[in-house]
C-alpha cells in the first residue's frame, strides 16, 4: 500500500470522525444563536453549554464506532510499515 493511499485514508477517516461532532456543534450553536436573538439574552454560559452537551452526546453515541474505525486504520498502517520502509 502506497504512502499516498495511506494519507488519503487518514484524511478520509479524520473527516468521517469529525463531521458529526462539527455538525452537532453547528446545529446547537445556530439554535442557541436564534434563541438568544429572539429573547435578547446575551449570556456566555448560555451559548457554550448547549454546544458542549450536543458534542458530548454525539461522542457518547458514536464514540465506540469511531474508536473502532481508528483502531482498524492503525492496524492497516502497522501492517503497511514493512512495505513502506526500504
Amino acid at each position: 500500500m502506497a504512502l499516498v493511499e495511506l494519507a488519503r485514508q487518514a484524511l478520509l477517516l479524520a473527516a468521517t470522525l469529525s463531521l458529526p461532532v462539527l455538525a452537532a456543534s453547528l446545529a446547537a450553536g445556530a439554535l442557541v444563536g436564534f434563541a438568544s436573538a429572539v429573547t435578547r439574552i446575551q449570556d456566555g454560559a448560555l451559548a457554550v453549554l448547549p454546544r458542549q452537551l450536543a458534542v458530548g452526546a454525539v461522542i457518547a453515541a458514536g464514540g465506540a464506532a469511531g474508536l473502532a474505525a481508528a483502531v482498524r486504520f492503525a492496524e492497516v498502517v502497522w501492517r503497511a510499515i514493512p512495505a513502506l520502509v526500504p
